[in-house]
């Protein structure tokens, strides 16, 4: 049986909304987990860090719901963060997206 994913928000002293993803990112879990992201970033928001470490499972719904946060943010003046180790099951899914190592380079460094 697939894992369901779960969201955990939390804010920094910063402002930044810090999301932490856990199961699978996909088309039946998206809708919920964009508008829990969604109604999280307020206009005092100054980044948006998504910790996808204990994401099992991300399809193409998942890659557009990043790239998407990346659109809106970018449009805001706010950061994207993505936190993703390198032996994640779900590196290679962005490795071969076309735009997805630029996803994966706004968690490097």
């Amino acid at each position: 049986m697939p894992e369901l994913a779960d969201l955990e928000i939390t804010l920094g002293d910063q402002g930044e909304v810090h999301a932490r993803l856990r199961g699978e990112l996909d088309m039946e879990t998206v809708d919920a987990i964009r508008a829990r992201l969604g109604a999280a970033i307020t206009s005092g928001t100054t980044a948006l860090v998504v910790d996808l470490s204990r994401v099992t499972f991300m399809d193409s719904s998942g890659v557009e719901l990043l790239f998407r946060l990346r659109a809106q943010l970018d449009m805001r003046q706010m950061a994207l963060r993505i936190v993703l180790p390198r032996e994640s099951p779900i590196r290679r899914t962005l490795e071969v997206t076309n735009g997805g190592t630029d996803l994966l380079a706004l968690g490097d460094g």
